[in-house]
């Protein structure tokens, strides 16, 4: 095994630094973990259940990739951010955010590797997003599959952002447009696995991108189960040569499966629903048990911090869950 060296800046957003990383996960045999979220609460649960994760098993410079949706008209995370502010504030309250946890040395997650990472940018309305904080991302989805674009469409408007901004970014790039639970259904462009895998690498070599969204079954905003297609990933992966899938709509991937996705050449995972919704049910819960309480009035003033921290816990434990299912202990060592 090479030597690895250590980073000087736990907040990655450097190119190369990126490459490094997502070299250092393949020859763990991990998944690099994309995590969402949608408010600062939320951000700190990413980062607090990576660094418990990180000191039971042993593994220095944990890495994770925050991650925040900005236009994407299923679902604007960085809106939520704030009660009453612009998109554009919510983004840059989780990045400064992310810069003091993690970033200041001395922070409560200084030991954490977070690479900061932009999902879904629309290539036609959020170029201006990546010209004013490119410096602020390791990673950007650029979705040429929005806007019910044809491929050839995709590929002329995902092969002019790479151009642009490839020099500074990771970039990934969607084959076809995933799937979200009513909304969007997706079906793969060939039902052979060989020609969608010949696709796939046809669409990499026309765009240059680095990673590539490609359709596996899995559904966003799923309130159930999918049926993980395995074995089109496995064929992709042969033909690319190398682990370069990302693999979005976690949420409706079985945990009894995730094990399986670097085996499967996928190197990057998306889940945020899921955790989303299990933590606010806590919460709620936690909410109903102690009306009386609220009713009366607290004798510790705790009116909003309680129910914070129900939400908080339930989402460490959740994330925790999914870090083990996909192996994650074994970046200790590496």
């Amino acid at each position: 095994m090479r030597q690895r060296k250590e980073l000087l800046m736990p907040v990655v957003t450097d190119r190369n630094q990126t490459l490094e990383i997502l070299q250092r996960l393949r020859e763990a045999k991990v998944v690099m973990p994309v995590f969402g979220y949608d408010s600062v609460m939320n951000l700190e649960a990413v980062l607090f259940a990576i660094k418990e994760f990180a000191n039971e098993y042993g593994i220095k410079q944990p890495v994770v990739a925050p991650t925040i949706t900005f236009g994407y008209e299923e679902m604007q995370q960085a809106k939520r951010v704030m009660k009453h502010s612009t998109k554009e504030e919510g983004l840059r309250v989780c990045l400064a955010t992310m810069d003091i946890l993690c970033g200041t040395k001395g922070g409560t997650y200084y030991d954490v590797i977070a690479l900061p990472h932009h999902d879904h940018g629309n290539p036609v309305n959020e170029e201006w997003l990546w010209d004013k904080y490119r410096d602020n991302f390791a990673t950007v989805m650029v979705d040429g599959s929005l806007d019910d674009r044809t491929l050839e469409e995709n590929i002329a408007i995902t092969s002019k952002m790479v151009e642009k901004y490839k020099k500074h970014i990771v970039i990934e790039g969607a084959l076809q447009r995933p799937a979200v639970e009513g909304h969007h259904e997706s079906k793969a462009l060939s039902s052979d696995n060989a020609k969608y895998a010949e696709s796939a690498k046809s669409y990499i070599k026309k765009t240059g991108v680095d990673l590539i969204v490609v359709e596996l079954g899995s559904k966003q905003q799923a309130l159930g189960w999918s049926d993980y297609d395995g074995k089109r990933a496995s064929k992709v992966t042969e033909i690319l040569g190398d682990a370069k899938i990302v693999l979005h709509g976690g949420s409706s991937i079985p945990p009894e499966q995730l094990g399986t996705l670097v085996y499967d050449g996928v190197i990057r995972f998306n889940i945020w629903t899921r955790v989303g919704r299990e933590g606010a049910k806590v919460a709620a819960e936690a909410i109903v048990n102690d009306i009386e309480v609220i009713r009366k009035g607290d004798p510790e003033q705790r009116y909003s911090t309680r129910y914070r921290d129900a939400h908080f816990d339930a989402q460490v434990k959740i994330w925790k869950e999914v870090l083990k299912s996909l192996g994650y202990e074994r970046l200790a060592g590496h």
